[in-house]
């Protein structure tokens, strides 16, 4: 079914927003949440990593979510992307530190 969409508005990148997506953004922006996030940030797995990192426990999100067990809650539970990009940060740092120490001998 297509999404109808009410009078066109973009998003600065030349694409199309639905009036779901604009709502979800003001919403977002007048929460005073990440201006980064979007409507897909909320769904399973978007708003259980969100949720996640902001602090609640794995009961909590169990309950939120309604997932019985562990196992079935890590489908949809993935890795902080800043802890990522810190981690990653902190390996191209290292490498060019032994790269410089290999090339000083």
């Amino acid at each position: 079914m297509p999404v109808e969409l009410s009078r066109a508005a973009s998003n600065g990148k030349g694409e199309i927003l639905t009036q779901v997506q604009r709502i979800s953004k003001k919403v977002i922006l007048a929460a005073g949440l990440r201006s980064e996030l979007t409507f897909t940030s909320f769904g399973r797995h978007g708003g259980t990593t969100e949720a996640s990192t902001s602090g609640l426990t794995e009961t909590q999100l169990m309950q939120k979510g309604q997932w019985s067990s562990t196992v079935a809650m890590a489908h949809y539970l993935h890795d902080d992307d800043e802890a990522k990009q810190d981690a990653q940060m902190k390996r191209i740092k290292r490498r060019a530190k032994l790269a410089k120490q290999a090339t000083a001998k």
